[in-house]
C-alpha cells in the first residue's frame, strides 16, 4: 500500500488552491466577513425569540373577561422577580378555607408605584380584586389600585 501515493492523488482531486475571485464565485459571491455577519445577525435573532417567549402573556394565566374580588388573611409573601406573589387564606360561601395566589408586576414596577415589602405583610387581612385565574384556578392578578387592607 502506497500511502504517499494515496495522499497525493486525494490532493490532486481538490484542486489547486482557490484565489479570492474564485472563492467567491464558488461560494455564491459571498466573503468570509458576509458569513460572520449573517450568523452573528442569525444569532441575534434567535436569542431574542428565546427571550420573548420567555415572558408569557396575562391571557395565558388569567381570563381577561373574568374580574373578581376576594377578601382573607396574607399567610405568605413572595417578595422578589419575576412577580410577586401573595398567599391568602379566604373563607368561600360554604365556610370552607381556601388558598388563593395574588400575583402582582415585578419588583422594580411595584416600587415605581410606592409599594414597598411592608405595604403588604403576613397577618394583614385584605380586599383585592383583579383578573380571575383561567379554569376555576385560586388565582388572581391583582389590581394594585383596588387594595384595600382592613383593620
Amino acid at each position: 500500500m502506497n500511502i504517499g501515493g494515496d495522499l497525493a492523488a486525494v490532493a490532486s482531486s481538490w484542486g489547486s488552491a482557490l484565489t479570492a475571485p474564485q472563492a467567491r464565485q464558488r461560494f455564491g459571491g459571498l466573503t468570509m466577513k458576509h458569513y460572520i455577519r449573517l450568523f452573528t445577525f442569525a444569532s441575534m435573532a434567535c436569542l431574542y425569540c428565546g427571550l420573548a417567549q420567555g415572558h408569557h402573556a396575562i391571557s395565558a394565566s388569567y381570563d381577561e373577561n373574568s374580574t373578581g374580588t376576594i377578601e382573607g388573611v396574607v399567610v405568605e409573601v413572595f417578595w422578589a422577580n419575576p412577580h410577586v406573589h401573595y398567599y391568602m387564606e379566604v373563607v368561600n360561601d360554604a365556610g370552607a378555607a381556601e388558598l388563593w395566589d395574588i400575583e402582582t408586576g415585578n419588583l422594580i414596577g411595584l416600587s415605581r408605584t410606592g409599594w414597598t415589602k411592608e405595604t403588604i405583610e403576613l397577618g394583614d387581612r385584605i380586599r383585592v380584586s383583579g383578573h380571575l385565574g383561567r379554569d376555576g384556578t385560586k388565582r388572581l392578578n391583582l389590581d394594585r389600585d383596588s387594595l384595600e387592607i382592613i383593620e
